[in-house]
C-alpha cells in the first residue's frame, strides 16, 4: 500500500472540499468531483514533468556522467 499516494489524494480531496465550501459561501456553485479530478490531473502532470526533468540527461556533461556511473556500477572502473 502506498501511503504517500493515499495521503496526497486525501489532502487534495480536503482542499477541494474547502474550496467548494468557500465558493458555496459566496454564492458560487462548484462541482467538487470535477475540481478534484482537475487537481489530481495537475498534480500528476507536475510529478511527471519533475520526474522526467530529474532523470533526463539533457546536457553532454550529464550524459558522460551517466555513462561513468554505469561503468562504476558494473565494476569496470573502480
Amino acid at each position: 500500500m502506498d501511503y504517500t499516494k493515499d495521503r496526497i489524494v486525501a489532502i487534495v480531496r480536503l482542499a477541494v472540499m474547502l474550496v467548494s465550501a468557500v465558493a458555496g459561501g459566496v454564492g458560487l456553485t462548484v462541482d467538487s468531483d470535477a475540481l478534484a479530478t482537475v487537481a489530481l490531473c495537475a498534480i500528476a502532470l507536475i510529478t511527471a514533468v519533475y520526474s522526467w526533468w530529474k532523470n533526463a540527461n539533457l546536457t553532454e556533461a550529464a550524459a558522460r556522467a551517466q555513462e561513468y556511473l554505469e561503468e562504476i556500477k558494473a565494476g569496470r572502473n573502480a
